[in-house]
């Protein structure tokens, strides 16, 4: 666990800017950065879908505080992608930008970020937050951890599907997706991308009686440069059988599907009808509305499935009927503060964040934007907003599910910028297409991994996944004995 208890209570000046030193401590492009002189203005980053929200939530705060003593500008950001985009020319970024919290550590460590030392702000941090959401906000410079990233949007994926094809029942297990599939004469199930975050639903996958997974992803790591990346385990025999359970549900003529050439929401159609639901969040709402209609538009948690005995054949650690439920990387989005900003604009910036993240916006973002809020207990309020008539049944289920699947999730736990380039960006995500597709998975030159249908060439697989995530590489050659363990 990060040294979150020293939380900044004595810092000179010079300590607290130095985030903003010039050089990069993990080879990211942070180079030497010249702070913005005070131009009076703030600058902040949010998602499109919020950004005419948030600039009326400011103007109204600046009318309450005419002694504020700037003018503040937002602007909407795809903030899928806008830490890249920071890293490129810190200096271009807003003073106040908005990221997914596994980019806290990649920005901290290449000096795109101050930390938040306003007392007051720490402690409405600490008091609102839950804990899976204040372990993963901080990152350590120089030995010591702080305080770099002020949650206010959860997220977590879950399930969209076609309510006039299928029944409330059927979409709380796989098995109940494929018949009604079967009936339909379609597939059950797609998800918006084969990346590592949208095919988690199958690696994070957690036994429903007690919420167990032998799966570890950089369990332990340290947020210091060049420290431990934890430890990462893949072979486990339920983690085994589950990919070959989804081997086999991808073969079925009613199972599992990628997207096509022309989309997911082409695919959920109620028109084509080539699926019957898809793995998404929140910002995929509108899309799977516009591709549904909202009468038809079902939201649910992630379904269920059971091991059957083809995919535990040759297992000793896992179990013919054991139920797993899908999983997520249950997230936050955070207000950050550029390093690149002017020192004098600071205090303000920290006034600023602490209104913006507090409960009563965060709320009133729920209501306006349907940014499910990122303060522990808010489940309440979102289903007091149904009960009043405030949302749509639909808008709230959106909501409360996405809740509800946040306690079978697990934050990325990506608190370097390394370990999120080797879990994300060096094909360990193609292995698992690989193995789902029962394809082979070429590496340049050579293949790498031949097979991928047998019970060894999963091991394989997946004994190349995890070797992916650690080193980034993949190896030169297959140990003689695979790893195993429950």
């Amino acid at each position: 666990m990060k040294k979150w208890m020293k939380l900044l209570l004595v810092l000179g000046a010079g300590a607290l800017l130095l985030s903003a030193c010039s050089g990069s401590s993990e080879g990211g492009s942070g180079g030497s950065q010249a702070q913005e002189k005070d131009d009076g203005l703030i600058r902040i980053w949010v998602g499109e879908e919020s950004a005419e929200f948030y600039q009326k939530i400011c103007n109204e705060y600046l009318t309450a505080h005419s002694d504020f003593g700037y003018k503040i500008e937002v602007k909407g950001m795809d903030t899928g992608s806008v830490a890249g985009t920071i890293t490129t020319d810190p200096t271009a970024a807003a003073d106040i930008y908005t990221v997914a919290h596994d980019n806290i550590g990649k920005l901290a460590s290449t000096q795109c970020a101050k930390p938040i030392t306003d007392q007051g702000l720490i402690d409405q941090i600490l008091a609102d937050n839950p804990a899976s959401f204040r372990n993963v906000i901080y990152s350590t410079l120089n030995d010591t951890s702080y305080l770099y990233g002020v949650p206010y949007i959860s997220q977590a994926l879950f399930l969209y599907y076609n309510k006039a094809l299928v029944t409330e029942e059927q979409a709380k297990s796989f098995e109940g997706l494929r018949e009604a599939a079967k009936a339909a004469g379609t597939k059950a199930i797609t998800v918006t991308g084969d990346d590592g975050y949208n095919m988690s639903f199958a690696l994070l996958a957690t036994r429903l009686n007690d919420h167990g997974t032998s799966l570890k992803i950089y369990e332990g790591a340290d947020s210091v440069a060049g420290g431990s990346k934890g430890q990462s385990h893949c072979q486990g025999d339920d983690t085994v059988a589950i990919v070959r359970w989804l081997q086999a549900y991808a073969a079925d003529p009613n199972g599992f599907k990628w997207a096509s050439a022309d989309g997911w929401d082409a695919d959920l159609d109620k028109n084509n009808q080539g699926v019957l639901a898809v793995i998404g969040g929140a910002w995929h709402y509108n899309t799977a509305k516009a591709a549904l209609g909202e009468s038809n538009l079902g939201i649910a948690m992630i379904p269920t499935f059971t091991l059957t005995e083809e995919s535990v054949a040759g297992l000793s650690g896992v179990s013919a009927g054991t139920v797993f439920r899908g999983g997520t990387f249950a997230d936050c989005k955070c207000f950050m503060i550029n390093a690149n900003s002017a020192p004098s604009k600071y205090a303000k910036e920290q006034e600023l964040i602490k209104y913006l993240s507090g409960k009563d916006i965060q709320n009133a973002s729920y209501l306006e934007c349907l940014n499910v809020p990122a303060y522990a207990g808010a489940a309440e309020y979102i289903k007091s907003c149904y009960d009043n008539g405030k949302v749509t049944e639909s808008q709230y289920n959106l909501a409360a599910i996405q809740v509800s699947m946040a306690e079978w999730g697990i934050p990325q736990p990506f608190i370097t910028g390394t370990l999120n380039t080797y879990y994300y960006s060096k094909n360990a995500p193609a292995v698992f297409r690989a193995m789902i597709d029962q394809t082979p998975y070429p590496t340049t030159g050579d293949q790498l991994l031949s097979e991928t249908s047998s019970l060894e060439g999963v091991r394989k697989g997946l004994y190349l996944m995890e070797y992916l995530w650690m080193h980034g590489v993949a190896p030169k050659e297959f140990p003689a004995v695979l790893p195993e363990g429950a």
